[in-house]
């Protein structure tokens, strides 16, 4: 599906400048000045999903603030879909100038070879770089190359329903529990009451605590697996424990929760642009810290980084660079966190503080629970990490039904995921 819309922008990088020069008229006397206009551009845009950018939010985001600030140039909004998916786009030679994407996509992005380090065009064009959270920037970096500059950060919190919670009575969770502590109330939570199976809490999922822990995956040099570790076995040992709470049978986190509403609270990233929509209204709910192992306090999962960047087949990479420069300016940045409810990568307080601030949503939320813990160091995920994740997957359901231990679990991931790998690296 793609969405055609003019926005204004201007060459170069001046901010939208132009320059002109001055010839004597036909009438004496007179002089008249010629403009240089700029000529026009046309770029596309896709976002990896539409999780990532919707539609009318790139319209705020992107269309308003560059026609104010920039003349002459067409901008496409491609949605991924039958035929405009990112690996059908390559195979047509028609990869659109801008991309959005999340840091599960990077390897994907990277093996099609749409990539390209923006490094040199951000000295060039003299990009403030400085706004940017430092350990923002350096989790994005792969050795040392920048190849995109992210626009939001989806913080980790507990979504809770808090119709849910005052139908059986129980206190509101809080900011700074621990896992432990989330096993009590979800024990209180998990019931069978009016024909509905109600559920405490639910992860995203089976490898989400490890990746709180920052845990690796594989071991880079040898690419093997690298599951078979005591934090591993740590991290397995407290999912089962949540997960065989009677009633708290895993399903679907968040489609449990803002669907179905059988389910009292989820730990998850920035729920806001999906819960803004209007069929989510009527759902009463409120956020809460992230819980943490107790020796890890304060401690939630790495912030997953919405990225934007220039595929290296663009012809127009300056005004590309200009788009994804206003995109991540504190103006812009401001104003998507007050509107879109985003959390934003800048190193600005005021940006924070005014989360979700115009959005009649989350008026009254305890949004500062976003801000309460601090996120483990990032994973920048190599495809030999992926293949782990997809074997966790695999056997997690077979360990926490009982029918093998955390050891024999984490031997059967290693094999297979080992397996995996070998095949992937000798293709």
């Amino acid at each position: 599906m793609a969405l055609a819309v003019q926005i204004a922008f201007a060459a170069g990088c001046s901010g939208g400048q132009t320059g002109g020069t001055s010839e004597p008229s036909e009438k004496s006397g007179e002089t008249v000045t010629k403009t240089n206009v700029p000529e026009p551009v046309k770029l596309k845009f896709q976002p990896v999903g539409a999780g990532y950018l919707y539609e009318d939010d790139f319209q705020l985001l992107v269309v308003e603030p560059l026609k104010k600030k920039y003349p002459h140039i067409t901008v496409e909004y491609v949605m991924p879909g039958k035929g405009t998916m990112i690996d059908d786009l390559v195979a047509a030679k028609d990869v659109p100038d801008l991309l959005i994407y999340g840091i599960g996509n990077y390897t994907q992005y990277r093996d099609l070879g749409i990539l390209t380090d923006i490094t040199p065009l951000v000295n060039k064009m003299k990009i403030d770089l400085g706004r940017f959270k430092p350990w923002v920037l350096d989790n994005i970096k792969v050795e040392g190359k920048l190849y995109s500059l992210p626009y939001a950060m989806n913080t980790n919190a507990i979504y809770y329903n808090l119709d849910l919670f005052d139908k059986f009575g129980v206190p509101y969770p809080k900011s700074g529990m621990t896992w432990d502590d989330i096993i009590e109330v979800t024990k209180r939570l998990s019931r069978f009451e009016d024909n509905t199976q109600y559920k405490g809490f639910m992860y995203l999922n089976s490898y989400w605590l490890g990746y709180q822990l920052s845990l690796p995956f594989t071991d880079p040099a040898k690419k093997k697996s690298m599951i078979h570790t005591d934090g591993w076995s740590r991290a397995f040992q407290m999912m089962k424990a949540i997960d065989t709470i009677p009633g708290n049978e895993r399903g679907s986190p968040v489609a449990d929760f803002y669907d179905k509403r059988n389910l009292a609270m989820v730990g998850a990233y920035n729920l806001i642009p999906t819960l803004k929509q209007e069929k989510y209204r009527t759902l009463r709910w409120d956020v809460a810290g992230y819980p943490s192992f107790k020796e890890k306090p304060n401690i939630a999962p790495p912030v997953d980084l919405h990225q934007i960047t220039i595929s290296n087949s663009t012809k127009h990479p300056e005004e590309a660079m200009q788009v994804i420069d206003l995109l991540t300016s504190e103006e812009v940045q401001l104003i998507s966190a007050r509107s879109t409810g985003r959390a934003s990568p800048l190193l600005n307080k005021r940006v924070e503080q005014e989360l979700g601030a115009d959005m009649e949503l989350i008026k009254g939320k305890n949004v500062t629970a976003f801000f309460d813990t601090q996120p483990a160091p990032n994973v920048m995920f190599a495809n030999e990490d992926i293949a782990v994740q997809r074997s966790i997957e695999k056997f997690y359901k077979e360990y926490s039904s009982g029918s093998m231990d955390v050891n024999v679990l984490m031997q059967k991931i290693g094999e297979d995921a080992n397996q995996a790998i070998s095949v992937l690296n000798n293709k």
